[in-house]
C-alpha cells in the first residue's frame, strides 16, 4: 500500500509540473512578427564621429556610442548612456578598440567591430578638471585643473602631479602627436608653459617666451598645431617646437580683414573674412595660403591623413601634407541644411549601390541630423534621418478614400471644370481599377496613400526637435516625405514642442488633409504658423505672427473649405486666428484657455468673447514644483453614461470634457526631508477643485491620464521603495447627458473611488487606447524604462476591485483584488524589442472597432496593432476561406438539388 501511494503521488507531481511547464509558455508565431508592427531602430544626430576598419563609429546627442557599417548605412552595435555618464569628448581608436572618457571620470574600451566593452578604468581625482584632453597611443588621457594635472592610459598606471601656475594662467589647448598629449598654458606677461605626457612616460614642464601675449589672445588649435592671430599677424607653433613662429596676412595673400582663425585639424586652419576665406596649411615648419575660396566655408572633418574642406558652392577640397589633392561635388541636398561634418571614406567603399565601379566617397553629417554617403559623382549611397530620434510632436492623419482633387479646386471654382475633373479623376479610377485585375497591379508606393477597407493604414505626421518634418507610412514606417526648416525652434508653452493640429481631415473630398504646425521664430522673439498639405508636403500657407503664442486651442468651428479654425492666445492677451479672414465665424463664440505657469505655480482661466480676454478665474498652488499636467483628448468617446452592477443598480459616471490634472510636488523639512505629491483636478471653465488627494513621502517621476470618468496616476513611493499605479473613478448619484453638459451651470460633487497598486517598473510614457465608439474595453500602455511597451487592461486597475467578492461582485465580473499588479507575458506588445528612451506614446481608432493603432517615439520607433478585446469583428488571417466556400457552394447545390426532388414528390402526390 506504501509503494501504491508513492508510485499515486509521483503521478499526481508529474502532472502538477507538466500544467505547471504549459502554463509558464507563451509564444508568438514567427510569422506573426513584424505583421502589424515596424520597429526603427536610430541612435540621434551625431555629435563625433570617425572610420575605423570599415566601421563608422559615433557619439550622439541622445547619449549613444554606436557602430555603423559604412556599406550599407546599419545599425551594428550601441550603447546607451545615463546623462551623469555621458562621453564628454571626442573617442579615440586605440588597436581595435575604441576608447572613450566619461563624466564619471572613467575610460572605456570597446571592441570596434562587436561593441563589446573589453575593460574599463578609473582615474585618480584631483580637485575639479576644467581640461582633457585623450589621445589614440595607449589611450594616454591628460587632464589639467588649476592646481595640478593627473593623467592615465593602457600603458601604465595613473598618475597625480601637483604643479603650481600662476594666478593669471590661461589655458590655450591641447596639441596631439602619436600617442603624446601637450597642454599649452601661457600668461599675459609673455610667459608660456608646456606641459608634455609622453606615453609609457612622466609628464615634463616647458616654459617658452611669447613677448607679444595680450590678456584678449584667443588661440585655435588643429591637432598637432596651436595658433593665433593678432594685428594682421599668425603666430603658431607645431607640436614639439619650442618657439611660435609667425607669417603676415599680406604675404599669404590675404588682402581682407580676416574675423575668425578656426583649426580644422593636421596643421590646416581658415581664415574666414565677410564673404571670403582662405585655407592654411603648415608644411615643413612654414605656413601657406592653400586655396582662396569666394564664399564662406561651411563645414569640414578630418581623417588619420587628410583635411577636407566644404565651401557654400557645394566643393568639397581634400588636402593632404599642405596640398590640395582632390576635388569633390555634392549633391544638390539644400534641402537638409549645410554640411556640419565630412569624412573620407576608404577608396575600396562602394559608395553607389547602382553601380559596379569603386570610387572613393564622402560621409556627410548635415544641419538636418541626417547622414548620407555620396560618391565623387554625386550618388547616393544610403541616408539615416536620425532627427527621427528627437521627434518632440506627432498625430496620425486619416488616408484618403481615393485620388484627390487637386486642392486649388474649391466652390468658387467654375462648375464645368469641376465636372470635367471629376470626370478625369472618375477615368483615373476606372483606368486603375483595370489595371490592378487584369494586369500586373499597383506597386506598394502607388497604393500606400489610400485608406484601406478598415482604415487601418494611416500617416504618421512628425515634427522633430531640430525643426524637420517627416511624414511616415504606418504600415511599413518608410518616410512618404520630409522637409526640413531652419527658420523654427520649439515652442515653450508646458513644454518645448510643437504643436500640431488637423485643421481638415481627408473626409471632405474633394481637399486634401492639412496639418497646422505652430513654432517659435530661431530667435524666440515671434511665432511661425505653417499649414501642410499632409499627402505631399506642399506648404499651403506660411503665417508669421509677431507675438509669443502661450496656447494655442483648435475648435469645432469650420469655415467654407471645411477648415477647422485654429485660435492662438499671445503672451500680450492677443488672439489671432487661422484661417486668418476665419474670425468672424467665432466672434459670438465664448472660447476659454487655461494656462498653467510652472514657474509662479499660477493656472489661470481665461475666456475670449469678441476682441476681448478676460480673466475668469486663477488660483495659484502652495510652494513646490508642477510635475505633471494632463488633460482629457478631445477625441475621447464615452459610450455608456453609467455601470451597471451585480445587483443591477447603476453607477452614474461624472463625465465632464473640461478637467485639468495637475500633479505638484512638494519637499519640506530642513534636516529630514519629506517629499509630498497633491494631485489637484480642476474644472477649466469655472476654475472649481473637483478633487484633491496627498500622497506623504511620495515623489515624481509622475505620469497621468485622464479618460472617461477616470484618472490614473504613476509615482514613486519613497517610504516603501517602489513604484505605485493609483486610479481613481468619479461618479454622481443621477444620470447625465453628455450633450447638454455645461461647466457653467452648478456643480455637483462627484463620489470617488480610488485604489492604489504596486508595480514593479518605472516607466518614461503612459497612454490609453482610443476605438471608434469606445465600446471595446480599454488598455492602459505603459513605456517601461527597460525599453518594453506594455498593455495593462483597465479591468485590472479598477477601484471596485473587492477583497472579498461577493455574489454580486462576481456577477459583475469583478477581479479580486490583490496589490500587486501582475501581468502575463502576452502584456508585452514588443515582445523581444526594446524600444530605446521612450518618450511619448499616441494612439488612434481605426475602422474596426476592436483595433487601435498605437505609436511610440523616443531614441526609436515602434508601431503595432492593439486589440483589448481580441478581433471580435474581424476573421483571423489563417481562416479557411477555401474551405467554407466549398461547403456553402456545397449548401447551394444540395438545396437546388433538394428543392427539385421536393418539386417531383409533390407532383407524384398530386397524381396519386
Amino acid at each position: 500500500e506504501y509503494k501504491s501511494y508513492l508510485r499515486d503521488m509521483f503521478r499526481l507531481l508529474r502532472i502538477q509540473l507538466i500544467v505547471l511547464v504549459v502554463s509558464l509558455v507563451s509564444s508568438l508565431y514567427e510569422d506573426q512578427i513584424g505583421l502589424y508592427d515596424w520597429h526603427l531602430k536610430l541612435v540621434g544626430p551625431v555629435r563625433y564621429s570617425f572610420i575605423d576598419r570599415r566601421v563608422l563609429v559615433v557619439v550622439t546627442e541622445n547619449s549613444i556610442l554606436a557602430g555603423l557599417d559604412i556599406k550599407t548605412g546599419g545599425l551594428l552595435w550601441r550603447h546607451k548612456f545615463t546623462e551623469a555618464d555621458e562621453i564628454v569628448m571626442k573617442p579615440v581608436v586605440a588597436g581595435s578598440n575604441v576608447v572613450t572618457y566619461h563624466k564619471t571620470n572613467r575610460y572605456r574600451h570597446w571592441n570596434v567591430m562587436t561593441g563589446v566593452l573589453s575593460f574599463e578604468r578609473n582615474l585618480k581625482e584631483l580637485g575639479t578638471y576644467s581640461y582633457t584632453s585623450l589621445s589614440s597611443k595607449d589611450d594616454t588621457i591628460l587632464r589639467v585643473s588649476s592646481t595640478g594635472i593627473s593623467w592615465g592610459s593602457n600603458g601604465d598606471k595613473n598618475g597625480v602631479a601637483q604643479l603650481q601656475f600662476s594666478d593669471d594662467a590661461v589655458f590655450g589647448g591641447f596639441l596631439t602627436y602619436g600617442g603624446d598629449v601637450e597642454a599649452f598654458l601661457y600668461t599675459p606677461l609673455g610667459t608660456g608653459q608646456i606641459i608634455l605626457k609622453k606615453a609609457n612616460a612622466d609628464v615634463t614642464l616647458t616654459k617658452v617666451e611669447i613677448p607679444w601675449a595680450t590678456p584678449d589672445l584667443e588661440f585655435v588649435t588643429s591637432d598637432d598645431s596651436i595658433a593665433t592671430l593678432k594685428d594682421d599677424i599668425i603666430y603658431f607653433r607645431m607640436f614639439g617646437l619650442s618657439a611660435f613662429r609667425n607669417v603676415i596676412l599680406s604675404e599669404l595673400g590675404i588682402k581682407w580683414k580676416v574675423d575668425v582663425l578656426e583649426g580644422i585639424g593636421r596643421s590646416v586652419f581658415i581664415a574666414r573674412g565677410i564673404g571670403r576665406s582662405a585655407v592654411l596649411a603648415i608644411k615643413d615648419g612654414y605656413m601657406k595660403a592653400v586655396k582662396i575660396l569666394d564664399k564662406v566655408v561651411k563645414g569640414r572633418a578630418t581623417t588619420t591623413d587628410k583635411v577636407i574642406v566644404i565651401s557654400t558652392t557645394k566643393t568639397v577640397s581634400v588636402i593632404s601634407n599642405g596640398e590640395e589633392s582632390d576635388t569633390y561635388t555634392l549633391s544638390d541636398t539644400s534641402f537638409r541644411g549645410v554640411v556640419k561634418n565630412v569624412i573620407l571614406l576608404p577608396s575600396s567603399h562602394n559608395c553607389s549601390q547602382l553601380s559596379s565601379v569603386r570610387v572613393p566617397g564622402l560621409l556627410l553629417q548635415w544641419e538636418d541630423g541626417s547622414i548620407t554617403a555620396e560618391g565623387r559623382d554625386a550618388e547616393c549611397g544610403w541616408v539615416r534621418d536620425e532627427s527621427l530620434a528627437t521627434i518632440t510632436a506627432a498625430v496620425l492623419v486619416d488616408l484618403p478614400a481615393g485620388t484627390v482633387l487637386p486642392s486649388s479646386l474649391n466652390k468658387h471654382t467654375n462648375p464645368f471644370k469641376m465636372w470635367t475633373s471629376r470626370i478625369a479623376m472618375q477615368l483615373r479610377e476606372l483606368e486603375k481599377f483595370v489595371y490592378v485585375t487584369f494586369g500586373p497591379g499597383l506597386s506598394d508606393v502607388q497604393l500606400e496613400l489610400e485608406r484601406d477597407s478598415f482604415n487601418l493604414n494611416k500617416i504618421i505626421f512628425v515634427v522633430t526637435r531640430i525643426g524637420k518634418i517627416f511624414v511616415l507610412h504606418s504600415t511599413t514606417g518608410n518616410i512618404v516625405w520630409n522637409r526640413y526648416l531652419d527658420n523654427i525652434s520649439p515652442l515653450g508653452l508646458q513644454k518645448a514642442t510643437y504643436p500640431l493640429h488637423v485643421l481638415r481631415s481627408s473626409s471632405h473630398f474633394p481637399f486634401p488633409p492639412l496639418v497646422a504646425v505652430t513654432a517659435a521664430s530661431k530667435d524666440g522673439e515671434s511665432t511661425v504658423l505653417t499649414v501642410f498639405n499632409a499627402l505631399d508636403g506642399t506648404i499651403e500657407r506660411s503665417t508669421n505672427i509677431p507675438d509669443k503664442v502661450t496656447q494655442v486651442q483648435l475648435t469645432k468651428k469650420e469655415d467654407d473649405e471645411f477648415r477647422k479654425i485654429l485660435v492662438l492666445l499671445s503672451n500680450n492677451k492677443k488672439v489671432y486666428t487661422y484661417p486668418p479672414h476665419s474670425y468672424s465665424l467665432i466672434s459670438d463664440l465664448p472660447l476659454y484657455f487655461t494656462l498653467v505657469y510652472p514657474d509662479t505655480l499660477q493656472i489661470q482661466g481665461l475666456k475670449i468673447s469678441g476682441s476681448n480676454v478676460d480673466v475668469t478665474w486663477s488660483t495659484t498652488l502652495n510652494d513646490g514644483k508642477i510635475v505633471a499636467v494632463g488633460t482629457k483628448s478631445p477625441t475621447d468617446e464615452v459610450y455608456t453614461q453609467g455601470r451597471v452592477l451585480g445587483d443591477r443598480s447603476v453607477l452614474h459616471k461624472y463625465i465632464n470634457p473640461n478637467v485639468l490634472v495637475v500633479a505638484v510636488e512638494t519637499i519640506t523639512g530642513d534636516l529630514n526631508k519629506v517629499t509630498t505629491v497633491d494631485v489637484i483636478m480642476y474644472d477649466m471653465v469655472s476654475g472649481t477643485q473637483l478633487y484633491h488627494t496627498r500622497h506623504k513621502q511620495y515623489a515624481a517621476p509622475v505620469h497621468l491620464i485622464v479618460a472617461e470618468n477616470w484618472l490614473v496616476y504613476h509615482l514613486w513611493n519613497a517610504k516603501m521603495r517602489r513604484f505605485e499605479a493609483i486610479v481613481a473613478e468619479f461618479f454622481i448619484p443621477f444620470p447625465q447627458n453628455s450633450s447638454e453638459f455645461s461647466s457653467l451651470l452648478p456643480h455637483v460633487s462627484p463620489n470617488v473611488i480610488h485604489q492604489a497598486y504596486i508595480t514593479t517598473n518605472a516607466i518614461n510614457a503612459m497612454q490609453v487606447t482610443q476605438t471608434l465608439r469606445s465600446i471595446t474595453n480599454r488598455d492602459i500602455i505603459v513605456g517601461n524604462e527597460d525599453g518594453r511597451v506594455m498593455a495593462i487592461p483597465k479591468r485590472l486597475l479598477d477601484p471596485r476591485r473587492p477583497v472579498l467578492p461577493t455574489n454580486a461582485d462576481k456577477q459583475e465580473q469583478l477581479i479580486p483584488y490583490i496589490p500587486q499588479l501582475v501581468l502575463p507575458p502576452v502584456a508585452c506588445l514588443t515582445y523581444n524589442k526594446t524600444i530605446q528612451d521612450i518618450r511619448s506614446i499616441l494612439t488612434a481608432p481605426t475602422g474596426l472597432e476592436s483595433t487601435s493603432l498605437l505609436f511610440v517615439y523616443g531614441t526609436d520607433l515602434f508601431f503595432t496593432r492593439v486589440t483589448p478585446s481580441k478581433r471580435f469583428d474581424m476573421l483571423n488571417e489563417d481562416f479557411d476561406y477555401y474551405l467554407i466556400g466549398i461547403v456553402l457552394l456545397g449548401l447551394c447545390l444540395g438545396t437546388i438539388a433538394t428543392h427539385a426532388l421536393a418539386d417531383n414528390k409533390a407532383l407524384n402526390q398530386k397524381w396519386k
